[in-house]
């Protein structure tokens, strides 16, 4: 599997990725909830104390490039786990506000605090310069990944 132009062995970007996603696989929760849940709540502490808006649906939605049916039931499992509430807003009754109860404060902290270290050891490990080469490099292959994907539809 060699791309003739560039003498560039695709197999090793194949067997890299492949990794990735085998790590990614075995490591599905985090401070005892899915990852996918995890993103949900660092998503609505970013939009309520970064962004200063009222968090919806559609918002979290628009965020995280989901499905507002597929964010509908991570909101509800994460109701029911206790670490979401929602909240109708008394001038507008079809707005239904979701904020974090202190108990998805408190997760979302320790996911805050487990996300850090375990970022900061790849960039103690790689160095600030190449830690940065890499942000930029895996930005390029996300937007590459999109345009690509979305040409198959």
């Amino acid at each position: 599997m060699n791309n003739k132009s560039n003498n560039i062995d695709t197999k090793k970007f194949i067997d890299t990725f492949e990794n990735l996603s085998r790590i990614e696989r075995h490591n599905q929760t985090v401070m005892g909830i899915k990852k996918s849940e995890a993103r949900v709540l660092l998503c609505v502490e970013f939009l309520h104390e970064e962004k200063k808006c009222k968090v919806n649906i559609s918002e979290i939605s628009k965020s995280l490039s989901i499905t507002p049916p597929s964010t509908t039931e991570f909101v509800k499992n994460l109701i029911n786990k206790g670490y979401l509430e929602k909240n109708i807003d008394q001038k507008d009754k079809r707005f239904i506000e979701i904020t974090l109860t202190d108990e998805g404060k408190e997760i979302v902290k320790g996911l805050k605090e487990y996300f850090d270290s375990l970022f900061s050891g790849i960039i103690e490990r790689l160095g600030s310069e190449q830690s940065k080469l890499l942000i930029e490099l895996l930005d390029i292959v996300n937007i590459y990944f999109d345009e690509w994907y979305s040409n198959l539809k």
